[in-house]
């Protein structure tokens, strides 16, 4: 907690599903990053509104509550914030600059302890993902090749095991853990993954796919 004063800003509060939630706030020139929440378990968070989009600044939380609060203090590296929150919104009430801001966010929190809240975020940001999978290039090399091979299991090329999986069969996405993998090594190296799902089975053949490592995310081609 800063020693400095806590100051106070209007915010909008968002409801994305039972217990989870997306408050927006004005973001100062100082950009201070949220490092805690009272009122709230925080999960990830994300600035939008920076460059020439003429877009007002925003910070974005994502963060779990029993109920929707009516402020939340967020602690950050230069003061506390109390954020005041008019009644809550539809979470599809969030503009697309904030669900494409959120994407990475999202994805890079994903732990087994943050995996089941934050799949709940995988709908609102359907489009977001869809655009993120379409632009997201590997820097390595050419896209890897992902195989399904039923609900929880697939073939992956190339000798990295990313930590998740984000799949769109249709217009759903799904997370999935990977939860084991035996590689094979040589001329075209491969990885067999077990996988652990989160956010129920699939409605069909999944044809996007996001690779999601600590820090980095890559799209894959998708084969049958």
């Amino acid at each position: 907690m800063s020693e400095l004063p806590e100051r106070r800003v209007a915010g909008q509060l968002f409801a994305v599903g039972e217990g989870l939630f997306v408050v927006r706030y004005p973001l100062s020139t100082a950009l201070p990053i949220p490092l805690r929440l009272r009122g709230g378990h925080l999960l990830t968070w994300a600035f939008c509104g920076l460059g020439p989009s003429g877009a007002d600044p925003a910070a974005l939380i994502v963060f779990t509550a029993d109920a929707p609060p009516e402020s939340l203090t967020v602690e950050t590296h230069f003061h506390d914030l109390a954020v005041t929150v008019p009644p809550v919104q539809a979470g599809t009430d969030l503009d697309p600059a904030a669900r494409a801001a959120l994407c990475p966010a999202v994805l890079g929190a994903l732990t087994p302890a943050t995996l089941a809240p934050l799949a709940g975020m995988l709908p609102l940001l359907g489009g977001a993902l869809s655009a993120l999978a379409e632009s997201r290039e590997n820097p390595s090399g050419p896209r890897p090749c992902l195989t399904p091979t039923g609900e929880t299991g697939a073939i992956l090329t190339g000798s990295r095991v990313p930590g998740y999986l984000v799949l769109r069969a249709g217009a759903r996405w799904r997370c999935l853990r990977v939860a084991g993998a035996r590689l094979s090594f040589g001329a075209e190296p491969r990885a067999v993954l077990d996988l652990a799902e989160a956010g129920g089975p699939p409605e069909g053949p999944a044809e996007a796919a996001l690779l999601v490592w600590p820090g980095e995310i890559v799209a894959a081609e998708v084969r049958s």
